[in-house]
């Protein structure tokens, strides 16, 4: 049997009486890629019972003939206090899991769950091959204001060991250069760009089913979208600031409010109150075939976030042949070209933002040359090629743990 691949994360599983294990769909859909190219999947990651998934869409896992999966279960720790409580019993359950394995896959969140940072440290200790996902940063000061002096010193801790991590790492794959060039200061391994992507090829519109969407909104006053966690990272006052401005002018726009968090109040009462701008808040759609359906409606998504991630949002609008209003933030610049296949604004500039809203308006036509370009863009960027060019590098490193290649994989480029 092939070396384990220990593949680490904080998100559970769900176990049900007969022992057929769950997850939340999203984490299934992403999980079952790798058993494309791992035949011996480590799994470390906590364990719930079915009785604890209420409210969660959940989707079995199913493991394929020649793939074997199993589990290093760990504590479930939803809180600082249960992390500490349960910190031997993690630490026995790591040290157990990365003991005989090929390589560890990890990350460098580690706050308020530690699992990340501990796994990372056995590892180097160990001298196992230690791999790194970079997807977020969650801890840094997206500037809200509303941070207070435990934030700031959590967010340096925080930054200082994932450099640590990064530079000790044997492979990273960061999902934009900003955080390749931020935390990759003295790499001793390799560095490559994947950027997060999680929609299939059937999930970006054909050309002439693109071309019929947008005859249909040609005739109608354009609509814009803002899906997102409501959260003020996520720049949601941002957005309202905008919004406010273009009442303040008489300027109408018609935006959709779709998501969760803590500022959805702020949008309820916002909806309330303005008149000439027309918002809508609406409940959260199903991720798959309902949203992108809930997304051809619109003629353009707004992205206006503080943080440096790079949000899935951008290839979830290009699939649908829709262009982005966004922040110039590294993650989302590093994929938007500006009157291509978007427009930005200042991160955190509610004028440049309402602007923007004001020139989407009465440029309709902008919004559907940029949306096709846009269309044919979201191609290069699928859940599939994102695993395959992950899987190349792996092969290339590590034979013993990766499945030999059956098909030609997609070029990944290489950082310096």
């Amino acid at each position: 049997m092939s070396d384990p691949y220990l593949l680490l994360t904080f998100i559970p599983l769900y176990r049900d009486a007969a022992g057929r294990l769950y997850a939340d769909r999203l984490w299934q859909r992403d999980l079952v890629r790798h058993f494309d190219y791992i035949p011996h999947v480590r799994l470390a990651c906590p364990v719930r019972g079915i009785e604890d998934a209420a409210g969660i869409d959940l989707a079995r896992i199913d493991v394929p003939e020649g793939t074997h999966l199993e589990i290093a279960e760990l504590p479930w720790t939803p809180s600082v206090r249960t992390a500490l409580l349960a910190l031997p019993r993690t630490v026995r359950a790591l040290h157990r899991g990365i003991r005989d394995a090929g390589l560890v896959h990890s990350g460098i969140v580690g706050w308020p769950y530690p699992i990340g940072w501990i796994a990372n440290f056995m590892a180097i200790a160990q001298q196992k091959p230690l791999v790194l996902v970079v997807e977020s940063t969650p801890w840094r000061i997206a500037g809200t204001g509303a941070e207070r002096p435990v934030h700031v010193l959590r967010a340096l801790t925080t930054e200082a060991l994932g450099r640590f991590f990064v530079n000790r790492a044997d492979l990273t794959f960061f999902t934009h250069e900003g955080y390749r060039r931020e935390l990759s200061t003295k790499p001793r391994g390799r560095a490559f760009i994947t950027p997060a992507a999680w929609i299939d090829e059937k999930d970006v519109l054909t050309r002439e089913d693109a071309a019929r969407v947008w005859e249909k909104k040609r005739g109608e006053t354009p609509r814009f979208v803002y899906p997102s966690r409501l959260l003020r990272e996520k720049g949601t006052d941002v957005l309202l600031d905008a919004l406010v401005k273009l009442e303040a002018q008489g300027k109408t726009v018609h935006v959709d409010v779709i998501g969760v968090g803590d500022r959805r109040s702020a949008f309820e009462q916002a909806a309330q109150r303005l008149r000439v701008v027309k918002l809508r808040f609406l409940e959260p759609v199903s991720y798959g075939e309902p949203f992108f359906r809930f997304l051809d409606a619109y003629h353009a998504v707004l992205v206006p976030q503080l943080g440096d991630e790079q949000p899935r949002i951008l290839f979830d609008a290009y699939a649908r042949a829709l262009p982005v209003l966004a922040s110039d933030t590294p993650g989302v610049a590093a994929f938007v070209d500006e009157d291509v296949t978007g427009r930005l604004h200042a991160r955190g500039d509610a004028n440049e933002l309402a602007a923007l809203l004001e020139w989407a308006h009465g440029n309709v036509g902008e919004l559907e040359r940029m949306g096709t370009i846009a269309r044919e863009r979201a191609l290069t960027f699928t859940h599939r090629a994102m695993h395959e060019a992950r899987a190349r590098v792996l092969r290339e490193h590590y034979a013993s743990t990766v499945s030999p290649n059956e098909t030609a994989d997609p070029e990944v480029a290489e950082v310096a």
